[in-house]
């Protein structure tokens, strides 16, 4: 592909993404999707092969952009955890859900198959993270499951006044660690790596905070 050819690509992929990330798929028309990139209405098939694929080629392009942020962090693992969660949810917020979060009943099994392997990924690099030696189903469903947690989580927070970002945030964060202790309880052969350990003992970790209001509310 020339020059011309990737830049009119591009202009209709991040076309794509304006205009999918502000209404739902069938509201959204090629043709305005081409005229917002300044192309022509067939560039879209002959670049994708028609709406669903451009549909298909921006989730990847959110996806690979939602990588790349989690890649460029740094810092302990407490840290990258809580920075990496605020991308989540920029994203989330910045693309209505629409794009990021798993689709509900009713999606094109290739969209599906999309989420999911991006969420297999999620699973593994939080393994990596996480566990040193031993890894077994236990945990690698515990973190599934836990990623399920986050996005109705995330969902019914969009929708409510309350709570508020961070509070939401030391939520989820309090339930990986619980999610985590409670699986190695159940199966002592894992083995934390040190960065876990070293953030399950973080005395400014979410879990520590939500005991620490646990016991001021008790004696008050």
């Amino acid at each position: 592909m020339n020059r011309r050819g990737r830049e009119s690509r591009a202009a209709l992929l991040d076309a794509g993404r304006r205009a999918f990330s502000d209404r739902r798929y069938e509201e959204v028309s090629i043709a305005e999707i081409a005229a917002a990139a300044g192309a022509a209405v067939g560039s879209i098939g002959y670049h994708f092969g028609g709406k669903y694929e451009l549909y298909l080629a921006v989730h990847e392009a959110v996806f690979e952009d939602f990588w790349d942020r989690l890649q460029e962090l740094r810092g302990s693992a407490m840290e990258r955890l809580t920075l990496g969660f605020g991308i989540y949810l920029d994203f989330v917020q910045q693309h209505e859900t629409a794009l990021i979060m798993t689709p509900r009943a009713g999606a094109d099994e290739r969209l599906l198959a999309q989420h999911e392997r991006h969420r297999d990924r999620l699973v593994a690099a939080l393994l990596t993270e996480i566990v040193s030696a031993g890894e077994s189903s236990a945990i690698r469903i515990a973190m599934d499951g836990w990623l399920a947690f986050v996005e109705g989580a995330t969902a019914r927070w969009l929708t409510e006044p309350e709570p508020d970002r961070a509070q939401l945030q030391s939520l989820v964060l309090a339930a990986g660690f619980a999610t985590v202790q409670t699986t190695l309880a159940l199966d002592p052969s894992i083995t934390l790596t040190s960065r876990t350990i070293a953030a399950l003992l973080d005395p400014t970790g979410p879990q520590q905070r939500t005991e620490q209001r646990t016991e001021r509310s008790e004696t008050s």
